[in-house]
Formats: structure tokens, C-alpha cells, sequence
């Protein structure tokens, strides 16, 4: 055949072109005949065993076949494909649907330049296109030669960046102030950027950049989206003692400094700080914003509650607030003074390692009816009943719950027992770094505080199960569902059929399905975290699958398809 001639790169004669066509013509008669041959095949009964195997080594040998056959026409036929004679508008459309397609960013980097590669034509198409140049990751070592070739290569058009240390090297302040030195010219037009870098110095010199680009009188900012991290040590701050030495920047007298030089910026939708602090008294106002993400901020250098409510009360549209171990600063238990603000619009709500005293107050200085995606992590090691408490049927529309690293202590289950049964259209669980003693609110009927009668005591036991609470008004069983010999018993959450489970011990993990289905309401699918897998053994794998319709592998921080259709629902 034609496909296993050896092939030189060269520019086809008229002959060759005559050639290869009424090749792919003879190859794509011959795999529509085998096709249609198959499909007789499955068709015709067998009259015994031996007959049937014989029937269905020979489908199976004529599919193979009819795989060949597609294949050599698809390497065939691109080879006389009039590539050059494309619109160049179209050719564009073509290497953007490649590029954009790339599963990762190392593999659309790498994409990018390989079309550059393959001729004058394709280099001259791909370069002359902006757009496909503007989202740049810098992965390459200093000076960054080919990144900042990206970046002229991308003309005027909206700057898409993210720079971070690698896993191994971590960026000096010099290089990174080259970077920005070159970067300066592009400034104005960064519509993004995302920077993630371990020390101290090169984080300061961000910010002093960006601040002095707007004391500087220089063309506005276009940014929509600004994301800064330390990824460092969250307990060293400048001009604080650390393990008994005090740190100061090296070549950073001042480490405070205003956000874009005080200049208010409309455009900017999407804010994140993670380890690190600016001058809130002379920053800009954050308004209009639909992401607010405040991470590992020390409490005295958070923004002061009233500027923290200044910029809840003017992002009317904000859809997603994060507030890890940071908040506001001051004394947020002192809500009296303050009426909630309405979020309409929020869906996705983080609260992450807060002490037990702040988490309710916080929460209260917001109402938000619509959220779908509710985040706990870190809350444990103190009294956090109060909080569980007030979020009794404060988010009655949450689909989605992540716990992670939470506990609970026996005298607050019943709470959190309430608390569950206070979201019913919770479908979607993500479970992390978890022990029986949270799951079990999972298995208690929520009217009579009692565990489900289906559970057995050895079930009960390996739960360590608790059963004597002390109630209040909240936490009370209703006393008809307790005189109702007849009733049917529930558990919280009936919806809940899907799970995504992380660094739990397997038979934790399993025993929980395990229960939920003796309930009534099993777990449908599961997907499990690729470290997680290789901890299960063969007979408990095999429990699992009995218990469980469906069982996937997916990748910590992806999101599942079920996941994304919950969110986008009405």
C-alpha cells in the first residue's frame, strides 16, 4: 500500500497527486464494503456455541481489518489536503482550535512552536495571529528568551501571564526584576496575571512595579484579573520575629505598598492575595469584583472590617469568595452594629482555618441564598458548634459540600447532624482527610437524633457511634417522629449519590458507602484521587464495586463533569 511507502518531504508532482487520490479512493470503497460486511455479520444467528465463538472471531478479525483500512486512508488523504490554499482567516481558525486544545499549558507551548516548525506558510499564519501568542506561562529559565518572544509576538493584543518558581529553582529577586523591566512596556495591556513565587523580595518587587507604574502617570491598566502568592513560609513577615530572629527583606527598605499606586482600576473583576499584604487605607477601591480570594493573611494586616464590608456591599455580581485563615481585620465578633450584606449572585463560598470564635461572625456579616458550593477545611481542635449552628439553613440551596481535614467532637453532632439535614439538594460530596466521626452525621435520622435502624451494631461500632446527646432548642428530636412507630426512617441529604474522596483511609471510605446503601441511599459514583487507588487492596476494591455503580480516577483540583453541571444549573 501506498501508506507504507517511504516518504521523503517534497513538493508532489501531478502524477503523485493522481496517484495518492485514487488511492484514498480505493481505501475509503474498501472500508465502507468491510463496514457493511460487519454489520451483516452481527446480524446472522449462530446455531450453536461453536458456531457463535467462530461468528465472532471472524467480526472481530474484519474490524481490525476495517481499523487498518481507516487508518492508511486518513494518513493518505491529508498528504494531498490544499492546505496553502486556505483563507488565511481560516488557516487561523484551524491553529487556534489546535492550540487552544492542548490538554495542558507545557503541551500548548510546545504545540505553538511546533506549528512554527512545519513551513513557511504555517510559521507565517501562526506567528502573524496575535492571539495565539497572548496566554503565556513562563516556565523557561532566565532571561526568558522565549516567553518574552511570546510576548512580542502578541503584538497589542490583551497579555494573559503567570509567573512562578519552578519545583526546581526558585526565582532571585534580580531575575525577576529583569522580567519586569521588560515587561514594562506591556503593562498597560495585561488583562491577567497570576504570579506565584516562594521569597519575599521578588513578591516586593511586584508590588513596588505595579505600584509605581500608577504614581508614575503611565496609560491605565486594562487588568481584569490579579492574582498574587507567596508560596512560602505563611509565619515570616517583614519586620517580624520568626523563631527568634527577625526578618527584613534584603535590598526592600519599605515592604508596604499601595495596590496599582493607589489608581482605581474598572476593570478588574477577579482579585486573589495568598501571603502577602498591601496598604489597604491607600488602595484602590475593589469594587464590581466576582472573585474575592484572601488567603494566609495575619489577622492585624487583613483589610480593616469596613473596607472588607465596602467591598462586599459594591460587588453586587461577586460569585465566588475564598477567605482562607484571612478575613477582616479588627474584632468581626462585634456584628451587632451591622447589617448583613446581600450577595445574590454568590455560588461558590470558602471558609478555611479560621479559629472557632471568628467563623460565625464572619459569616453573618453577608447573606447569600443562592450558593451552590460550599468549601469547610481546616475547622477542628476547637468548639465549632456555634458556627455549625447559624449555618443551619442559611445555604439551603448547596449542591456541592467539600470537608476537608474537619472533625467532630460527639457533643456537637447533633448540630451538625442539623446542619446537613438543613441542605436537601446537596448531591455532590467531596470528602477529604475525614474520620468516622464527621461521616456518622451522614447516618442519623435528623427528626429522632437516632442512627438509622438499618445500621448494625457492629456497623455502629466500627463508627463509633454515639447515641446520648444533650440537646437545645435547635438540636431537639421531634417528639411525633419519636412517637411514629410507623414512620419511615431518613437520613440527611438524600440526594447525595456522587462522591470525590481524598487521602481518606480506604476502609473508612468503604465502610461509608457501605452504610449509606444498607440506608436506602447508596452512592451512585465515586471519584477517587490517583494517589488514593493504590491504597486499596483487592477484596476491598472489589466491596467498593459492589456497592458502587460507577468508580472513577480523577486529578486532585479538577473538576468533573457533574461538577460543572451542578454549578451551571438554575
Amino acid at each position: 500500500m501506498l501508506a507504507r511507502d517511504p516518504w521523503v518531504p517534497h513538493a508532489l508532482g501531478s502524477d503523485e497527486k493522481i496517484g495518492i487520490r485514487r488511492e484514498c479512493a480505493k481505501l475509503l470503497v474498501s472500508f465502507l464494503r468491510q463496514e457493511a460486511y460487519i454489520k451483516q455479520l452481527r446480524l446472522r444467528p449462530a446455531s450453536d456455541a461453536t458456531e457463535r465463538e467462530r461468528h465472532n472471531i471472524e467480526i472481530h478479525e474484519c474490524e481490525a481489518n476495517s481499523v487498518k483500512t481507516y487508518i492508511s486512508y486518513q494518513l493518505i488523504y491529508w498528504r494531498t489536503f490544499r492546505l496553502n490554499d486556505l483563507p488565511m482567516e481560516i488557516l487561523s481558525n484551524i491553529i487556534r482550535y489546535i492550540v487552544w486544545s492542548a490538554p495542558s499549558p507545557p503541551i500548548g507551548i510546545s504545540w505553538r512552536l511546533q506549528l512554527t516548525w512545519v513551513s513557511r506558510h504555517l510559521r507565517h499564519a501562526a506567528i502573524s495571529d496575535s492571539t495565539l501568542w497572548n496566554a503565556i506561562w513562563f516556565r523557561d529559565d532566565p532571561p526568558f528568551e522565549r516567553s518574552l518572544a511570546f510576548v512580542e509576538r502578541s503584538g497589542i493584543s490583551p497579555l494573559d501571564l503567570r509567573i512562578n518558581d519552578t519545583e526546581t529553582r526558585k526565582f532571585t529577586d534580580q531575575e525577576v526584576c529583569a522580567l519586569l523591566k521588560a515587561l514594562t512596556p506591556h503593562l498597560h495591556h495585561i488583562r491577567m496575571l497570576i504570579i506565584l513565587l516562594d521569597n519575599w523580595e521578588p513578591i516586593l518587587s511586584v508590588l513596588k512595579w505595579l505600584s509605581d507604574h500608577g504614581k508614575n502617570g503611565n496609560p491605565p491598566l486594562m487588568m481584569e484579573r490579579f492574582e498574587i502568592h507567596r508560596t512560602g513560609n505563611p509565619y515570616i513577615w517583614p519586620g517580624l520575629v520568626y523563631r527568634g530572629e527577625r526578618f527584613d527583606p534584603v535590598n526592600h527598605d519599605v515592604s508596604l505598598y499601595s495596590l496599582f499606586g493607589g489608581i482605581y482600576i474598572p476593570e478588574l473583576k477577579s482579585f486573589t492575595m495568598n501571603g502577602v499584604y498591601i496598604d489597604w487605607a491607600n488602595t484602590p477601591s475593589l469594587d464590581n469584583l466576582n472573585t474575592l480570594d484572601l488567603r494566609r493573611i495575619p489577622l492585624e494586616l487583613c483589610p480593616p472590617l469596613p473596607r472588607f464590608r465596602q467591598i462586599l456591599a459594591s460587588s453586587p455580581m461577586l460569585t465566588k469568595l475564598s477567605l482562607d485563615g484571612a478575613g477582616p481585620a479588627g474584632n468581626p465578633t462585634s456584628t451587632q452594629n451591622y447589617s448583613a450584606i446581600d450577595l445574590p449572585h454568590l455560588h461558590t463560598l470558602v471558609l478555611a482555618n479560621f479559629a472557632a470564635p471568628f467563623t460565625r461572625s464572619i459569616v453573618a456579616h453577608f447573606t447569600a441564598p443562592n450558593v451552590k458550593d460550599l468549601t469547610i477545611m481546616n475547622f477542628r481542635g476547637e468548639n465549632y458548634g456555634p458556627f455549625y449552628e447559624f449555618m443551619i439553613g442559611r445555604f439551603r440551596n448547596i449542591k456541592i459540600l467539600t470537608l476537608y481535614t474537619t472533625n467532630c467532637p460527639p457533643d456537637i453532632l447533633p448540630t451538625v447532624i442539623k446542619w446537613l439535614d438543613s441542605m436537601p439538594l446537596l448531591t455532590y460530596a467531596r470528602l477529604a482527610a475525614l474520620e468516622y466521626d464527621i461521616l456518622q452525621a451522614f447516618l442519623f435520622d435528623p427528626d429522632t437524633m437516632q442512627a438509622h435502624p438499618a445500621l448494625q451494631p457492629q456497623m455502629r461500632t466500627s463508627f463509633g457511634m454515639v447515641e446520648e446527646f444533650t440537646f437545645n432548642e435547635v438540636t431537639a428530636p421531634l417528639q411525633e417522629a419519636l412517637d411514629d412507630a410507623d414512620r419511615e426512617p431518613r437520613l440527611p441529604n438524600p440526594r447525595l449519590n456522587i462522591l470525590e474522596v481524598q487521602n481518606i483511609r480506604p476502609q473508612i471510605f468503604a465502610k461509608f458507602i457501605g452504610a449509606r446503601k444498607i440506608c436506602g441511599i447508596p452512592v451512585k459514583k465515586t471519584y477517587i484521587a490517583k494517589a488514593m487507588i493504590s491504597s486499596f487492596n483487592g477484596p476491598l476494591l472489589e466491596y467498593i464495586r459492589q456497592h458502587i455503580e460507577g468508580l472513577m480516577i480523577v486529578d486532585v483540583g479538577a473538576k468533573t463533569q457533574e461538577e460543572e453541571e451542578l454549578l451551571n444549573e438554575p
